[in-house]
């Protein structure tokens, strides 16, 4: 993370939580979005608080091209906000 600041250094900060299986919680777009696992075991993107969940295979590069509004998260990351990491 920016010293002072809510926002990812890189890409690859981004990357190496998804890859190591952490829980993340977003703001992308005013949205606040869920990347993770549900109590099965598989890999998780979900709009918060009960919005849809999306399955994805468990990569890194799964999450990363996820789509939102249009764009994928890869394209975005300078503009998420990060709530928990």
């Amino acid at each position: 993370m920016k010293v002072n600041s809510d926002h990812l250094a890189s890409l690859d900060e981004l990357s190496f939580a998804i890859e190591v299986g952490e829980d993340i919680q977003i703001v992308l777009n005013n949205t606040e979005w869920y990347i993770g696992y549900d109590q099965n075991g598989k890999r998780v993107i979900a709009q918060n608080p009960n919005g849809p969940v999306h399955y994805l295979d468990d990569s890194v590069d799964a999450v990363l091209d996820f789509v939102i509004n249009g764009k994928s998260i890869r394209d975005q990351w300078r503009n998420i906000i990060v709530v928990a990491l």
